[in-house]
């Protein structure tokens, strides 16, 4: 953008601010001249109102003095005459036909005892005003007796033969004082009930064409348009006899000729600012273009001699600050044309430099990876990213990504000298380690039991797959005395050598206990206080520990949280054997096992396994669970050789894994009763 246009817009911006705030003010002026004549209307009807009323009530006193001194109308009053008191006020001038009149009489019990107007025998006046006359006060002014009459009273007491002290009270209609307070002040007014209801106007039909509505007791005054013109409302609160607010005087005068004229003479001062400031604008725009055509050539000038051309001559003569430019411009120029050569000769200067440190560079290159020096040497041949990057800094960045690549040569270099140390060594003791795993897997293994000697009563199987080099599970068989075989499958709790040596330790412990501690219950209690008393890795093993005697087939046994196993009949029905809901061994010390017992008929099998059977998992992460170990149980699991068990349960597992590594160890014991019978299979 034009100098000369953001002056312009700037002060076209100053104009339309400095009419915004005059805009502003006009309108706060207005409001507050607003608010002035409201006070003073406001404060104006209601002294004039005050003045009307007050005069009224003069008029009316003036009259009841002219009654309290008729000796005829007290006479009339001591016999109660209706007709005798409708005469004499008739005489002083006080028509009984005139609606707008009320008079009336009340006695000292508070009865109305003569009435120029009926009023249904309730007086004008409340107790307290009535209290106030009797007392010898003077009460005037303005009393509502109804919703829809007001009236402007007055009282006197007087003394009647016969009837004692009687108040006196005249009233008339407040319309007369409306309609002096309207002729006043040049509006139509009207009176308003405390409700809000109308209870005289000197125009009907504007009121009803205005539609007012406002709270009586708060004073307002407002403009408002009614019937297509603009009118000033005033409402002014009105005091009655007792001293509090009896309803509203409202007021409204036509003032649409003087808003009309106020509004165009606003109107007619905006566009004569609009005038001016465009007129302003313009001309100072026309100015500015006159006195910057100079600078424009100025410019141009200086435009050229950035692009390299010297030759241009600026053509103006003065000394105002456009000429004193000029001046500048020509020594600019013969500037620009020593820096023009100085440059010529630093470039040559460059170039040999350049030349010289790329051949260095070059050189440099072949210390590198061949790789490496491919990448350099492409990067040294390649041109320039641009204009703005000379070839003395393009050289110079194919030497700090040289001395990079030389830095980074050098550090992975010395990272794989270490690593190779550290390989040599880590291999060194990987081979000892794998070779003492595999002395402890032999052992492991060895500690198993290979076979049970002959007996034609039973048959016994076991099979362990360890997850790992050495496991955690085991499972044993051996011969208590003639009759009397035990049987144990356990879990110890983690894996690895820590789960290998802790089984150990509890087969060794168990063999050792059951040699005299017949009872099942009473052998694991034992090997769980041995075991939880020096518990110092805090590992556990579930067990499941059972003696059978080989000639009534009675199997007693102990469960330790273990897998419950499943019990094979010779028909072919698959059960599982009931839990003894004992807690796994090492965990607390003192924990009483409950023994559970059942019989084997000849040719029942029993099937103990540990979690790595049920809780081996595929490729998808699916477990293998019960069920399907009971579904391949069921399927002539009573007609297999009691090896081959084993033999399908794990080809059951791996089918089912589908190449997924296995997660825990596999044991499973198999054990067929034959009784007495002979024994046809091993």
């Amino acid at each position: 953008m034009l100098l000369r246009t953001r002056i312009t817009l700037i002060v076209a911006a100053g104009f339309i601010a400095l009419m915004a705030i005059f805009w502003g003010a006009s309108l706060v002026r207005d409001r507050l001249e607003q608010q002035r004549t409201a006070d003073v209307a406001i404060s104006a009807q209601a002294a004039l109102w005050r003045e009307i009323v007050a005069t009224q009530i003069t008029a009316i006193e003036q009259q009841l003095d002219e009654i309290e001194n008729s000796p005829q109308l007290r006479v009339a009053m001591s016999f109660s005459s209706r007709q005798n008191i409708t005469a004499v006020l008739a005489e002083l001038g006080i028509d009984g036909s005139d609606d707008s009149v009320v008079f009336e009489a009340v006695g000292s019990d508070r009865e109305v005892i003569s009435l120029l107007a009926d009023s249904g025998g309730r007086s004008l006046l409340d107790a307290g005003t009535l209290d106030k006359a009797f007392a010898g006060g003077r009460a005037a002014g303005l009393r509502a007796v109804s919703a829809r009459q007001l009236l402007i009273v007055a009282t006197r007491t007087v003394t009647v033969p016969g009837r004692g002290r009687v108040v006196l009270v005249l009233g008339r209609n407040a319309s007369v004082a409306l309609d002096q307070f309207a002729t006043s002040v040049a509006a139509q007014a009207a009176l308003v009930s405390l409700r809000g209801s109308l209870l005289d106007t000197t125009d009907p039909d504007l009121w009803e064409a205005a539609g007012l509505s406002f709270p009586p007791r708060q004073a307002l005054y407002e403009t408002r348009e009614i019937a297509g013109r603009t009118y000033s409302v005033t409402s002014v609160p009105v005091d009655g006899i007792t001293g509090g607010t009896v309803g509203a005087l409202v007021s409204l005068k036509d003032n649409t000729a003087a808003w009309a004229a106020q509004s165009a003479l606003r109107w007619a001062a905006i566009a004569a600012g609009i005038g001016m400031v465009v007129c302003g604008v313009i001309g100072l725009n026309i100015f500015l273009w006159f006195s910057f055509r100079p600078l424009e050539n100025a410019i141009g000038v200086l435009q050229a001699l950035s692009r390299g051309d010297t030759s241009v001559v600026l053509e103006h003569s003065g000394r105002d600050e456009i000429g004193r430019i000029a001046e500048a411009i020509i020594g600019l120029r013969a500037n620009a044309q020593a820096l023009a050569e100085v440059r010529r000769q630093r470039e040559r200067v460059r170039r040999r430099q350049e030349t010289m440190i790329s051949a260095e560079l070059e050189s440099l290159a072949d210390s590198i990876d061949p790789t490496d020096r491919e990448e350099v040497l492409a990067l040294l041949a390649s041109p320039s990213a641009g204009e703005a990057e000379d070839e003395l800094r393009r050289v110079a960045r194919v030497l700090h990504d040289l001395s990079r690549r030389i830095v980074e040569q050098h550090t992975r270099l010395s990272s794989m000298v270490v690593e190779l140390r550290e390989a040599l060594i880590t291999k060194t003791k990987l081979a000892g380690i794998q070779q003492e795993l595999e002395i402890a897997r032999q052992v492991q293994l060895a500690i198993l039991p290979k076979a049970l000697p002959p007996d034609p009563r039973v048959s016994v199987h076991g099979h362990m797959t360890p997850a790992r080099e050495v496991g955690g599970d085991f499972y044993d068989y051996f011969q208590i005395d003639e009759s009397t075989l035990g049987f144990v499958v356990a879990d110890v709790s983690g894996k690895g050598v820590p789960a290998a040596l802790f089984m150990a330790i509890s087969r060794t412990l168990l063999r050792a206990t059951a040699l005299f501690e017949r009872s099942p219950a009473g052998c694991v209690r034992r090997l769980n206080d041995l075991l939880a008393l020096e518990n110092e890795q805090m590992l556990f093993v579930t067990v499941f520990y059972a003696v059978i005697d080989l000639d009534t087939g009675r199997v007693n046994y102990v469960n330790a949280g273990h897998n419950l196993p499943y019990r094979v009949s010779a028909g072919g029905d698959i059960s599982t054997v009931p839990s003894t809901k004992g807690m796994a061994v090492a965990v607390m010390e003192g924990f009483v096992y409950r023994e559970g017992h059942f019989d084997l008929e000849p040719g029942d099998s029993l099937f103990l396994f540990t979690d790595g059977v049920t809780e081996a998992i595929d490729i998808d992460g699916t477990l293998y669970c019960e069920p399907r170990l009971e579904a391949l149980l069921g399927e002539g699991a009573a007609h297999w050789d009691v090896p081959e068990f084993a033999e399908r349960v794990m080809a059951s597992i791996r089918a089912f894994e589908r190449g997924a590594p296995q997660a825990d160890d596999i044991t499973c014991l198999t054990l067929r009763y034959f009784g007495d019978h002979r024994r046809p299979r091993l």
